[in-house]
């Protein structure tokens, strides 16, 4: 066992290099029925998860079953272009990142019988056709998560944590672990449960309630730094900022304001942020907008002079880019400095950047804590009322019907795109709190193998949040205030928010169900919603509504390259298609000058000159979707 010894910068507990010998140490110490619990995203100890993985892997007498959520590893990339683009990406955006085993082997179908995956949200999309991932998904509340913990009786918790000092932080996961801790030493005694601190030095360091003495940990794990995984940041198109634009004109100043991930929550959060910046753009762009505005009076399109609170689940670039814009000013707490409350924290690599370089004026104002301080209002509920006044809780959906219920987290099959999360937890505390609204955004539509279809829809088969929670919703098109409205109502706001070339289909249903009047004919100004509309309205608008408002990894290159990739992928999803836009890239040579205005993104993919008949077709189906990607 290689221990530190007393008197070096660590506590006189058990300090390993090795994964493998701290691996050995915490079967030695709970037996051969591993129940291990990880933190959500980023802050598991992978090391240690790894080296536990292999010895149950060559020791089918262990029984080892993880509780855990979002599980990252490097995507697999597809063969040809796709893998010749994001090769380079993934390095960027992984490093020496140590992918999760566990995680590998259940992708491919690997994992042996003496080990169980249990995730109360899995990494959005990837999982759809994994079967071993659908059929161990547990649906629960963010919230309630712990509750399915403690009760499995879970003897090891492996966290990522952060030390500077000789301090120690929880970092990006202070969200279950605060709390898990002492329940379960109370439970079981500390000898039937270890908490093992894998030490990294490249995991931004936060302080407040993330903040832990070092006796919370039994076991500490310091094999070195390794690099964090991060998500690329979302490109925000058109549809995002109109979407963002509308919801940051209900967020009223001096209150308090949770953001959801994504292209639609960087949107949103862009849009707070040119609120408060440049008010006389904000104004222009958002009366540029058509359709209805919901309710303006409850929020506002002047800076945000009184500031916000955050009170957020996932706390999230965007957020972090509003604190430093000075929005999030507001000290809701009484006696502490803090304006801005965390779970835990997942994004792209100039996020974490950002963290390891604020000076400790911003960072003393973020506090990573307990989610159920964030997502609820039981237990302190006096001074979590207090403190959450005028809140604004916007999240992302997948689908919504007319009649408001809200589809998040799987497909109408059941089948898990993502998790509940936290979602239901904010749109409840939406309701129970006094001026508190709940908006949730999507786009109308979307492109599917079918083709397009209507993100609003007349029923559907699973829902995650219920229609009698139905608040705000906001599509590109417009505001849809549902809150306390009779379903008639309800069904024409909605429709209102429709994209044009779907209302006439929803129209028949609702008045087949009895929801509209048989006569009723559909507002001229309802068939004006078409992206187009939308594409001209913000055009004047476009230097202050950027792609990656938050910056990329990505280079200028980079960033046409994956639109046309994009495109291309688009234009040669089925076989037909593919022969279609192969012949036609064929027929039309691409001019000298054309080739020469692509040089560098012929060179980053690897044809300038290409070698065979196959990279020469490549060749010519980019240069095509490149050139259209410049003439849209």
């Amino acid at each position: 066992m290689d221990e530190a010894t007393p008197g070096q910068d660590f506590p006189t507990l058990p300090v390993f290099k090795s994964a493998g010998a701290c691996a050995e140490a915490v079967i030695e110490r709970v037996g051969k029925d591993i129940r291990l619990a990880l933190p959500l995203g980023l802050g598991k100890a992978n090391l240690l998860t790894n080296a536990l993985y292999a010895t149950a892997k060559a020791d089918p007498s262990i029984h080892l079953t993880i509780y855990t959520a979002l599980s990252i590893i490097r995507p697999k990339m597809p063969l040809g272009l796709g893998l010749r683009f994001g090769e380079p990406i993934l390095e960027k955006l992984f490093g020496d990142y140590p992918d999760l085993h566990y995680a590998s082997d259940r992708r491919d179908g690997a994992l042996p019988p003496n080990v169980t995956v249990e995730e109360f949200f899995l990494s959005t999309g990837t999982l759809l056709g994994n079967e071993y991932a659908q059929r161990h998904y547990n649906s629960v509340n963010y919230t309630h998560a712990m509750r399915r913990i403690v009760a499995q009786r879970v003897n090891v918790l492996g966290q990522m944590i952060a030390s500077r000092d000789g301090r120690y932080s929880l970092a990006c996961n202070s969200d279950l672990s605060l709390d898990l801790i002492p329940i379960m030493r109370d439970k079981v005694g500390r000898e039937n449960f270890i908490v093992v601190g894998e030490l990294n030095d490249r995991l931004p360091f936060m302080s407040n309630d993330a903040e832990v003495p070092a006796d919370e940990f039994d076991l500490f794990l310091q094999s070195g730094g390794y690099d964090l995984a991060g998500p690329p940041a979302p490109r925000v198109d058109v549809t995002s900022h109109a979407i963002g634009l509308r919801a940051a004109r209900l967020v009223k100043d001096g209150g308090t304001l949770q953001i959801g991930i994504g292209s639609l929550g960087d949107g949103a959060a862009q849009s707070v942020r040119l609120r408060h910046s440049n008010p006389a753009t904000f104004r222009a762009a958002v009366s540029a907008l058509p359709g209805p505005r919901g309710p303006g009076e409850e929020g506002g399109d002047s800076p945000f002079d009184q500031g916000l609170y955050g009170c957020t689940e996932m706390f999230t670039q965007g957020m972090f880019e509003i604190l430093r814009a000075g929005i999030f000013s507001r000290r809701a707490h009484e006696g502490r400095d803090i304006t801005i409350d965390g779970g835990f924290y997942l994004g792209p690599q100039n996020f974490y950047r950002g963290l390891r370089e604020a000076p400790e004026e911003i960072l003393s104002l973020i506090n990573m804590t307990s989610v159920d301080d964030v997502n609820a209002l039981y237990g302190n509920e006096e001074i979590r009322r207090r403190e959450r006044i005028d809140a604004r809780f916007i999240n992302i959906a997948m689908k919504a019907t007319c009649l408001g219920a809200i589809t998040s987290d799987a497909l109408e099959d059941g089948r898990v795109v993502s998790g509940v999360g936290g979602q239901y937890n904010f749109v409840a505390q939406a309701h129970e709190l006094e001026d508190a609204r709940s908006i949730i955004l999507l786009k109308a539509t979307r492109e599917s193998s079918a083709g397009l279809e209507s993100n609003i829809v007349w029923s559907f088969g699973h829902v995650t949040v219920p229609r009698h929670l139905r608040d705000i919703v906001i599509t590109e098109y417009g505001v849809a205030d549902l809150r306390g409205q009779p379903d008639e109502e309800c069904v024409k706001r909605m429709l209102a928010i429709t994209d044009a070339r779907f209302i006439d289909g929803l129209v028949k249903d609702a008045i087949a169900a009895k929801k509209l009047r048989a006569d009723f004919a559909v507002p001229e100004a309802w068939r004006k919603n078409v992206p187009q509309t939308i594409q001209e309205a913000l055009s004047p608008y476009k230097q202050d509504l950027p792609a990656f408002p938050f910056g990329t990894e990505l280079s200028e290159t980079e960033q046409e390259l994956s639109l046309a990739l994009d495109r291309l992928q688009a234009k040669t999803s089925s076989r037909l298609s593919a022969f279609q836009y192969a012949a036609s890239a064929i027929l039309t040579a691409p001019s000298r000058s054309q080739a020469a205005a692509y040089a560098d993104h012929l060179k980053r993919m690897g044809l300038s000159n290409p070698d065979g008949m196959k990279e020469w077709l490549w060749r010519k189906l980019l240069l095509k979707s490149l050139a259209h990607e410049q003439h849209r």
